[in-house]
């Protein structure tokens, strides 16, 4: 293994250090992991809600929400659909729980059995039978479009809120929510199908205030030298949409010859300590204006005491935005982010029932492999907390059953322990179960729901092992026959299930590609699971014309097919593979955040672990290095006895660790009471409900000095 220390600038680190008030060490791995800027570092700062982007910024979401604001005025029947997924399961239940406190007559549903992903004819046709008007997709859709057509064709609207990659035609859905679109307006991306499903569910309780569709303009006069400089922001749904700043010379102008009376014509105006705001436009125009104008103040200082008689230009002063826009912000940009705040304390529901699903917006989100930046942080943070201190009743009977309830839960917890057991009752054919025990208040069928899915779970690792061993020696051949670039594996005695799973293990186990493909009921079904750079969809695309059905994402996808073309097709699977250039193969490299004397190495160390959390896709666990560990003790772990626990000592403190696979480096690599250079992550072991810390050592060798 190769151990990488990037070099960083010791001067860019202090200025990084003192500009955002981290301590040095964070702002050495930040720098080292090319965190710098002010819009990035913020989801690693900040912890607020109000930092997440607006739902509104989706072009089409107050689409959606009009047509499902008629559905509930229409006593319309609506169904919502997902994938059988975690990241599907978590979606349904999201949306399933807002339309209900609505008042809409909802039911839902997902593939059952060998059914195939997303939408399909046959089931639009169905939903027509069963007088359902609107159907909303989640977490799938976006590449239905001929089935979107079909249910267009029969009277049945489609909203689809999904996050996979766009086909080349897109679906004539009433409303497409999908951040991947090219059009979509939303300023990021990642967001994961129950991440999306949760923006929809925002905009559908913003839509119960006062405020939906307000159109209101955000004004601030301000004194200039010899005039009086004017700025004024209109925005719809907290969003803005437009802004203008003039500069008036006093008595120069009427006010109908400005920008800003038209800015201002038919729109409610706000403004902060208005009598001096009217005044100072008095002093411009020679005369009272006819806007009637709105005081935010009184109600700002109701909220915070403090700021009473506080003017826009002090708070300027004292704001913390300028540290992650490069700028201090004008007193205008105080003015909307205090009027945003006015809204979510006169509507607290906003964030109240945002709070209420984030467990599964970080369930989801994680079993996904969504990436951990932007706003993504900062929902998984908050829900990995939801999940630790108030889960949903199927959660936490879950948990307990696991053993890991009353834990401080992190985002391994739910890649390991959670998500894959409610992924099983997909992968098995009963994903309703785990819908049913995400949504259900009764604890007599929670209880039953929670052993019935880790039933699953426990099936699929039996499935899963024994398909492996009967596989790998076929997987080998295929490795050479095309050329080291990926694995193809055929074989009909296979569980659709567990496909993707054997998948991502001969991905991991040969670092090459590698798809694995079943058949039944006439039908040959695949999962694709990337490595050294491939995009799954991408070549997936160039087999198109092939395949009955297709999607996912870079690092995943499926596909499907008539079983009778699958000896083509595999003919002509080879020859794209062939063609194919992957990433070089190299010994694996180890990327180092920070080296840390031993007088470094101090229980402290959590404070700065805690804040790069959480860990996950696009932000992977902290790997620290410390030299001269002295090897304190030595024993041997697991059924074979493969593992070693150890007990590491740098003078001040002395470190339980553990080394994975590690017994046959014993007195190679390290010895007992000898002195060690070691690379590890720090973390915690949670063991008869006590948390203690434990380091988890990835490579350790024997000191030069």
């Amino acid at each position: 293994m190769i151990w990488e220390k990037r070099d960083i600038d010791p001067v860019k680190v202090r200025e990084l250090s003192a500009t955002y008030e981290v301590d040095l060490l964070s702002a050495s791995i930040l720098a080292r992991r090319g965190v710098t800027e002010g819009g990035e570092l913020l989801y690693y700062l900040e912890d607020d809600v109000r930092h997440l982007h607006n739902p509104f910024l989706f072009d089409e979401m107050e689409d959606a929400v009009d047509r499902i604001l008629l559905a509930r005025t229409e006593g319309e029947k609506v169904l919502v659909y997902g994938d059988r997924d975690v990241d599907g399961i978590t979606s349904i239940s999201i949306l399933v729980d807002t339309l209900t406190a609505m008042g809409i007559d909802v039911s839902w549903g997902l593939p059952m059995g060998d059914e195939p992903y997303g939408l399909t004819t046959e089931l639009v046709e169905a939903q027509a039978g069963q007088d359902i008007t609107l159907i909303i997709a989640v977490d799938c859709g976006t590449t239905n479009a001929a089935e979107i057509a079909r249910a267009q064709e029969l009277g049945i609207d489609t909203i689809v809120v999904d996050h996979h990659n766009p086909a080349e035609q897109i679906p004539p859905a009433v409303a497409l929510i999908n951040p991947k679109l090219e059009d979509a307006g939303y300023p990021f991306a990642g967001l994961a199908g129950c991440g999306v499903s949760l923006k929809l569910r925002w905009a559908l309780i913003f839509a119960e205030t006062d405020f939906y569709k307000e159109r209101i303009c955000l004004l601030n006069v301000r004194p200039g030298n010899g005039t009086y400089e004017i700025e004024a922001v209109r925005m719809e749904n907290l969003v803005e949409t437009d802004r203008i700043a003039e500069s008036i010379v006093p008595g120069v102008v009427k006010f109908d010859q400005t920008r800003l009376a038209s800015f201002v014509s038919g729109i409610q105006v706000i403004t902060y300590d208005a009598p001096s705001q009217e005044r100072m436009l008095s002093e411009m125009f020679g005369g009272a204006v006819e806007a009637h104008m709105l005081d935010l103040a009184p109600e700002i200082w109701k909220l915070y005491p403090r700021l009473e008689n506080s003017s826009l230009m002090r708070m300027q002063a004292a704001s913390r935005l300028s540290r992650y826009h490069g700028k201090s912000p004008a007193e205008i940009d105080i003015l909307v982010a205090l009027f945003r705040v006015f809204v979510h304390d006169k509507a607290p529901e906003l964030d109240a029932r945002r709070h209420d699903v984030l467990d599964l917006v970080a369930l989801g989100t994680l079993a996904d492999m969504m990436p951990l930046r932007d706003e993504n942080r900062i929902l998984v943070r908050q829900g990995l907390q939801k999940l630790t201190t108030e889960p949903r009743r199927g959660l936490q009977r879950l948990t307990e059953r696991i053993g890991i309830f009353g834990k401080v839960m992190q985002a391994e917890d739910i890649g390991y322990q959670i998500a894959p057991s409610i992924n099983a009752t997909g992968r098995l054919g009963e994903p309703d179960k785990a819908v049913r025990l995400l949504l259900s208040d009764s604890d007599e069928e929670v209880d039953r729901l929670a052993d019935e899915v880790l039933g699953f779970n426990r099936r699929r690792r039996e499935l899963g092992e024994s398909a492996w061993d009967r596989l790998l020696p076929e997987a080998r051949r295929s490795y050479e026959e095309l050329e080291s670039k990926f694995i193809v594996i055929r074989d009909e005695e296979l569980h659709r299930g567990i496909t993707g799973l054997l998948a991502g293990r001969l991905a991991r186990t040969f670092n090459v590609p590698a798809a694995v493909i079943t058949a039944f009921d006439g039908r040959a079904v695949g999962s694709i699971r990337s490595a050294r750079g491939l995009g799954a969809t991408g070549l997936l695309g160039r087999l198109e014309s092939m395949l009955t059905d297709w999607g996912g994402h870079d690092a995943a996808a499926g596909f499907s097919l008539p079983a009778a073309d699958l000896d083509p097709f595999l003919v002509r699977f080879a020859e794209v593979v062939r063609d194919l250039e992957l990433d070089e193969q190299e010994e694996p490299k180890i990327s180092i955040d920070a080296e840390l004397p031993l007088d470094y190495l101090t229980p402290d160390l959590e404070s700065v672990v805690q804040r790069m959390s959480p860990f996950g896709q696009g932000n992977p666990p902290l790997v620290f290095l410390s030299r001269g560990v002295l090897v304190r003790e030595v024993s041997f772990i697991g059924r074979e006895e493969t593992h070693c626990r150890l007990l590491l000592d740098t003078g001040r403190y002395r470190w339980p660790a553990v080394y994975w696979n590690a017994a046959d480096r014993v007195d190679v690599d390290f010895s007992l009471n000898e002195r060690v250079d070691v690379l590890f992550e720090f973390g915690k072991n949670f063991y008869q409900n006590r948390e203690r810390v434990q380091l988890k050592v990835l490579d350790m060798k024997r000191s030069e000095k």
